[in-house]
């Protein structure tokens, strides 16, 4: 910390015009005050204050002061710049008045000289220390002079030498004093200054790492109204006018995690994690104790980000088995294949030896479509989300899927019951999922009957796809398992065409189930928890 000398507390001092000019105001109606008391005792005989021995003397010197001290009343509020010259002209002009006044009334004995302190003490205050030692000392020269005068021309004077060397000491004495105390405190009030600037920095500073966390942060008061909240809450909880937020209208749900918080928690410690009902946000609690006042401080967590880098994780670590997978399996299956096919080729095996042979290549065949499935988990990539109107988009996909030879195009109906249904996905993972559920809906539907693709909302997600077909079903007890990896009920398939499209769709913040629908067939919904217009505005 830098060193507060006093040079540079003087200049410290002397740029706070406004408390300067404030103390001599001060001084000055000191004076006023003092100098009408002096001239109305001159109209007084005998004075009952003083004893003046010399009334001409006492009258003039009196007016005098009284005069002065009007003039520097006017003084210091017409000059606004000399500050050092008014205080050094006033301090002199008092000295020398107070001194007459003295003389008038018998000299050190009168007990005025005793009015040199104050004066000396406010130079002490106001100026440099050489300055007010200087005063100090031209005032004990002014007593001993007028002592001598007294002594030579008084007859029956009393005042001693002792008295003036008292008197001048103390003077000395003061001025020392007295700007060191003001010195002592100047460096105080100067360090709480600058206490006060660091304390406003690192509120600031907080503030400025508050606003910009990624987390979203609410202090609540007692009564639980928002004392504080940043950008990432108001994001979260989509809220766009901050200056008016009620908790009870505004956040229902997490006002409902606060009292769950508040009956089962202790209210000392951090809680551990709610979930709010709110998509993809978890808060948790503490209880902070300001200025005597019990605040509450909400941590709203956004998992989304969280899922979404567990799910990558586990996508690269999938791919790097996958590829171990497809090295160690694929080589010795490939030998197995061309092996059979050799022995295919022989003449020398019955029809009981073919029919093996056949065996042979089936399972061949499956294993390798098993690991090609495995490869379509590790192959999917980041995900690029993008808006996609599915009005325009579907109708494309459709004609895509049919022209690979997968269905007629009298195989689909579209529904559409939103009017501008639009979604944020990635258009590559979108094509896979749509085109493993129509797979499925043609293979396992009524081929003489459409599968009926329609877009629909709900209470709690506003844009759905169901891929329904009009076949047989499924058994509710095989519908909780459809999305397990390597469950299936056919002997052809992987097991793995509906957990990839789980994948994909937890890739892209979307759900997948399954149910039976009013055509006694298998309905599988695309359940989406925002749309693109809503993200598209936030962007615009």
């Amino acid at each position: 910390m830098q060193t507060l000398t006093s040079n540079n507390l003087l200049d410290s001092g002397y740029k706070t015009r406004s408390t300067n000019w404030t103390s001599v105001r001060l001084l000055n109606v000191y004076r006023l005050g003092l100098s009408t008391i002096f001239f109305a005792q001159s109209f007084i005989s005998p004075s009952p204050l003083l004893n003046i021995v010399n009334l001409t003397l006492y009258s003039w010197a009196s007016f005098a002061f009284l005069i002065l001290a009007l003039v520097w009343i006017v003084a210091a509020l017409i000059e606004r710049r000399g500050f050092k010259r008014q205080v050094s002209l006033q301090i002199y002009s008092d000295t020398i008045i107070i001194i007459l006044l003295m003389h008038a009334c018998g000299g050190i004995s009168s007990g005025l000289g005793m009015l040199l302190i104050i004066s000396v003490a406010v130079t002490g205050l106001l100026t440099e220390q050489v300055m007010a030692i200087l005063f100090a000392s031209l005032a004990s020269l002014g007593l001993l002079t007028e002592h001598v005068y007294s002594v030579i021309n008084i007859p029956g004077y009393t005042g001693t030498s002792t008295q003036v060397g008292i008197l001048g000491a103390s003077l000395i004495a003061t001025a020392i004093v007295t700007h060191n105390l003001i010195m002592r405190v100047r460096s105080s009030e100067q360090l709480i200054q600058q206490r006060e600037r660091d304390v406003a920095l690192l509120s600031a500073l907080n503030q400025e790492i508050i606003e910009n966390l990624q987390a979203g942060v609410i202090v609540l008061s007692r009564n639980d109204q928002i004392r504080h909240i940043n950008r990432a809450a108001l994001d979260m909880l989509h809220i766009s006018n901050k200056t008016s937020i009620s908790m009870d209208k505004d956040c229902p749900k997490l006002v409902a995690a606060l009292e769950n918080w508040r009956k089962t928690s202790d209210e000392d410690s951090t809680s551990p994690s709610f979930e709010t009902g709110i998509d993809n946000i978890q808060v948790s609690f503490r209880q902070l104790e300001s200025e005597g006042q019990p605040n509450t401080m909400i941590f709203l967590n956004d998992i989304s980000s969280i899922r979404d880098s567990m799910q990558q994780a586990k996508l690269a670590s999938l791919g790097h088995l996958t590829a171990s997978i497809a090295h160690e399996i694929r080589n010795p299956l490939g030998a197995i294949s061309y092996a059979a096919e050799l022995l295919n080729e022989s003449e020398e095996f019955g029809d009981g030896d073919q029919r093996m042979i056949e065996i042979i290549n089936q399972h061949t065949l499956r294993i390798n479509n098993i690991i090609e499935d495995i490869l379509k988990i590790s192959r999917s990539g980041p995900t690029v989300k993008e808006s996609i109107d599915l009005r325009t988009w579907l109708p494309n996909f459709i004609d895509r899927f049919c022209q690979s030879g997968l269905a007629q195009s009298d195989s689909f109906e579209l529904k559409f019951e939103i009017e501008n249904p639009r979604l944020q996905f990635d258009s590559g993972h979108l094509a896979q999922i749509l085109t493993n559920l129509c797979t499925n809906a043609r293979v396992h539907g009524d081929q003489d009957k459409p599968v009926i693709i329609r877009i629909f909302s709900t209470l709690a997600y506003p844009l759905c796809i169901e891929i329904a077909d009009q076949g047989p079903g499924i058994e509710g007890e095989i519908l909780d398992k459809i999305f397990e990896p390597f469950y299936t009920t056919s002997h052809q398939g992987s097991g793995l065409g509906l957990y990839i499209v789980g994948q994909l769709c937890e890739l892209n913040n979307a759900f997948i189930s399954a149910q039976i629908n009013q055509y006694n067939g298998t309905s599988f919904i695309l359940q989406m928890t925002s749309l693109a217009t809503e993200l598209d505005d936030q962007v615009d």
